[in-house]
């Protein structure tokens, strides 16, 4: 029992920044993945089996030198995640969510490639000093799946066992809870060029990655079934039909799955229709569910927030007005009784735009998007980041919370390939004009017709 304890203690500790810290607003990967490592290129073959089999062992390595769990609920934010949110917040319409920590692992993976000039814009991006600190902090998270896991055993062993002895009615539910990353490194089969040695190894030994291989005609299919597996079907397609890939080399992909219950689940009886006032000022009908229960709660001039906890140490927090600063007005939260109101919902984004790309350019990333990219470490041949794809979506209700995204780095072969200019064609009549403005006024030197 002593153990059991030990292991709430420093679940509780990691829980006010562990994964709904995100879905509240809107790495690095699972040393329990989905499915094994996957290589689907034979010419690959040869490289990632040795990485595949000695995975196990290269996680339990990573976890017994990740530093002690910290005991104190204060919490620091991340400004990476504070910026993108804010970001995303002036470009999306109505209701819509991201996941930072899906971001956050694909561009894991795009930094382990990175060299030169276009791992330093990177770095800065990012908000940390190296290489090293990013994937400490992706190890991190990696040891709270971990312990989030061992939970849910521990949990399920226990039900089981009250259940033998007679102590649960026999159409009792066993518990469920998932908390899942899965990364994936693409290569297209069209593409002469490989994968480095050293980039195999760090996606393996760092991200746990699976290796795939696609086909112009067929990535599409690929694709979106690997992120349909991954998330337990909640994201049934991330790349749309008839997306142009006739220039795809490389696919850098993160999925993120989380399914779990309220610490005390709302009762289904109490839940009922009510209003709902849009930013807007217009009024629509909700399914508003309603519990009354000593939880954190915290309000100042501008913010009003309340924190549900779910089982495995993870948290919820709602916020009414300023959300900023999250981190430390969720730190300031006192336990007090509090009435909860809040809408069951199920929503689906998708940012397929270039928010993200221009969410890089904005923070200093310019090199990974044009002819100076240097993804040398990754593969030996010159390609370039040409789009990034994230579609998240989220369902709550009496029970708790399922959420998923997908994330995809996408990246093309050879140079900066400008947009297919539009024709013009002087194959017809035309006139013509020789003008200077030389005070903004236009001076027409020379003007007239070709008819024939």
């Amino acid at each position: 029992m002593s153990r059991t304890r030990t292991i709430w203690k420093k679940l509780f500790a990691l829980s006010l920044s562990a994964v709904l810290f995100v879905l509240s607003l809107g790495g690095c990967s699972n040393p329990h993945p989905i499915d094994p490592p996957v290589n689907s290129d034979a010419a690959q073959e040869s490289k990632t089996e040795d990485h595949t089999m000695k995975e196990a062992e290269i996680w339990a390595e990573h976890m017994n030198v990740l530093a002690p769990f910290n005991n104190t609920t204060e919490m620091e934010g991340s400004s990476f995640d504070e910026r993108l949110m804010a970001f995303l917040a002036g470009r999306a319409e109505g209701n819509y969510m991201a996941s930072p920590l899906s971001f956050r692992y694909a561009l894991g993976l795009l930094l382990s490639g990175a060299e030169g000039e276009t791992k330093d814009e990177l770095l800065r991006a990012l908000g940390v000093e190296s290489e090293e600190e990013w994937t400490r902090q992706c190890l991190l998270f990696n040891g709270f799946v971990e312990a989030f896991e061992q939970a849910f055993q521990e949990e399920l062993e226990r039900f089981r066992e009250a259940g033998e002895e007679g102590f649960l009615p026999k159409d009792s539910i066993e518990p469920y809870m998932a908390l899942r990353v899965a990364n994936s490194v693409w290569k297209s089969e069209a593409l002469d060029a490989s994968f480095t040695e050293e980039y195999m190894e760090n996606a393996v030994k760092n991200y746990a990655a699976e290796y795939r291989s696609f086909l112009p005609q067929n990535v599409v299919e690929k694709v979106n079934e690997w992120a349909r597996i991954k998330t337990e079907g909640l994201i049934e397609k991330l790349l749309p039909e008839g997306y142009n890939a006739d220039a795809l080399a490389v696919i850098l992909m993160n999925a993120l799955y989380y399914k779990n219950a309220w610490l005390e689940s709302f009762l289904k009886e109490a839940s009922a229709p009510g209003e709902f006032t849009a930013r807007d000022g217009s009024v629509t009908e909700k399914e508003f569910m309603h519990k009354t229960e000593s939880l954190l709660y915290y309000e100042d001039s501008e913010t009003q927030l309340v924190v549900l906890p779910m089982k495995g140490g993870v948290n919820m927090a709602f916020v009414l007005g300023d959300s900023r600063d999250l981190a430390s007005k969720i730190s300031k939260a006192t336990y007090q009784k509090v009435s909860v109101t809040i809408p069951k919902f199920d929503i689906e984004t998708s940012f397929e735009n270039g928010e993200f790309v221009d969410f890089l350019k904005e923070s200093g990333v310019n090199a990974a998007f044009d002819g100076r990219a240097d993804f040398s470490r990754m593969i030996d041949t010159q390609v370039f980041v040409s789009d990034i794809i994230q579609k998240t979506r989220i369902k709550i209700d009496e029970e708790g919370v399922e959420a998923a995204a997908v994330t995809a780095i996408i990246m093309t072969k050879g140079m900066f390939t400008p947009e297919k200019p539009v024709e013009f064609t002087a194959d017809r009549p035309f006139s013509f004009a020789v003008y200077a403005a030389p005070g903004e006024q236009m001076l027409t030197l020379f003007a007239g017709e070709i008819v024939e």
